[in-house]
């Protein structure tokens, strides 16, 4: 449904889409860009809420003992993060990919290579506990940079935007504004992974010693594998020092350009919500439903991006795969659009779970909860995550692939969107 509102609607002939929006300096329009770029930035507790929820009505209402109901709840968060809008904001991603004739008769070496992603991810996830968790951390690190990468990109569409055309220095300092926030505490709780470090031992005066072990950095049910580098406290401090520089020259650059009235202000409210979201997520116990908070965020974004920058290369005589062309065939297509996301994403999440009935029977584990214990070599994971490590992470991980691509042509180099990749 939100990405069905988010690109909904009919457009006014003064906000058509076109190279350059009705309103000068934001993408669209105020309030498209307030609704569905900007501001769904205030969802991002709502993950952690149905975490906190999904404990509660768990401990209440059936059996399980307590790492089975953490484990649990997780897995409701990400399911619904997942059907609502991560799904879907992965699926648009191959109308531009796989299902771009252009795409694949240019990048020839991008098409074929993204196929691999998903049986090399498969093997890894299924292989043995050090192979997740190695997958893990992989993970962990390429969806914080997709992340801010995305942010970076729709940066650059904003200064696309700005008729003062900013210099590269004042592009960067934007940036740098979007990329740091998220760091500091995430490195301060991987740091105290190492409970000999100074993180730690401040952790354990401030809340105790069994809270702090609690809010040590985990994904999932396990801590990553960190490298000795990443735990020492330097490392925490280095990316404090850097946040507190970047916010400074942002904070600095943004006064100077109010005071002259240059100050952009959807690049400036967007800039303010991602610093937000980034220093919220990571202060939370739970990591796991509290940066799927942040992906909710990214998801939205990305559905209404990849919907405005079809249509747009539409307009502009841009050939299409025909289906395409049928999803996104005016600009009252939102519904449609979305639609055919949604109904995929459940068709692919029926697909999981007919697989996890059959794991779940074979193995012996439960559908949620696995089988040993949580963080050792000999854990396995429940039937519902294996299933998905085994065609859904994969998919996952192929939208980074592409985007990695997709986001690096327009990031810099070139406007946001153009009529050719």
């Amino acid at each position: 449904m939100a990405g069905q509102v988010a690109v909904g609607g009919s457009l006014s002939p003064s906000s058509a889409v076109t190279d350059r929006p009705s309103i000068a300096g934001w993408i669209r329009s105020p309030s498209w860009d307030k609704r569905w770029i900007i501001f769904p930035a205030f969802l991002a507790p709502l993950p952690v809420a149905i975490f906190y929820l999904s404990l509660y009505l768990l401990e209440r209402y059936t059996g399980m003992d307590a790492v089975t109901r953490k484990g649990a709840a997780e897995d409701i968060v990400s399911l619904f993060v997942m059907v609502l809008v991560g799904g879907p904001h992965v699926w648009v991603t191959f109308t531009r990919t796989w299902l771009h004739p252009e795409f694949r008769r240019r990048e020839k070496i991008w098409f074929f290579a993204s196929f691999a992603v998903v049986p090399i991810v498969a093997t890894m996830a299924l292989s043995s506990e050090f192979t997740r968790k190695l997958l893990l951390t992989g993970f962990f690190f390429i969806a914080s940079l997709h992340i801010i990468h995305q942010l970076s990109y729709i940066i650059r569409f904003y200064q696309d935007r700005d008729a003062t055309k900013p210099s590269l220095k004042s592009r960067l300092i934007d940036v740098g504004a979007v990329v740091f926030p998220l760091y500091p505490v995430s490195t301060f709780r991987m740091v105290m992974v190492n409970e000999n470090s100074m993180a730690f031992a401040w952790a354990s005066q401030w809340f105790g010693i069994d809270q702090a072990r609690e809010l040590q950095f985990n994904i999932g049910r396990a801590h990553p594998l960190l490298p000795d580098f990443i735990l020492s406290d330097w490392f925490w401090m280095v990316n404090l020092v850097a946040l507190v520089v970047a916010l400074s020259l942002w904070g600095v650059k943004s006064f100077k350009e109010h005071r002259s009235g240059k100050l952009q202000h959807g690049k400036f409210l967007l800039i303010s919500c991602a610093i937000g979201v980034g220093l919220f997520c990571p202060l939370l116990p739970n990591l796991d439903s509290s940066f799927q908070g942040f992906n909710l965020w990214h998801s939205l974004q990305y559905i209404a991006l990849t919907w405005y920058i079809t249509r747009f290369q539409m307009s502009k005589g841009r050939k299409q795969h025909r289906f395409v062309n049928w999803l996104a065939k005016d600009d009252r297509s939102g519904t449609r659009y979305y639609g055919v996301a949604f109904g995929i994403v459940i068709a692919l999440i029926a697909l999981i779970i007919g697989i996890a009935f059959v794991l779940s029977n074979v193995q012996g584990v439960g559908m949620f909860g696995g089988s040993g214990e949580p963080g050792t070599m000999t854990y396995r994971p429940g039937a519902i995550l294996q299933a998905y490590y085994l065609f859904g992470f994969g998919l996952l991980l192929t939208h980074y692939f592409h985007d990695a691509f997709l986001f690096n042509m327009h990031t810099f180099s070139k406007k946001a969107v153009n009529t050719r990749e």
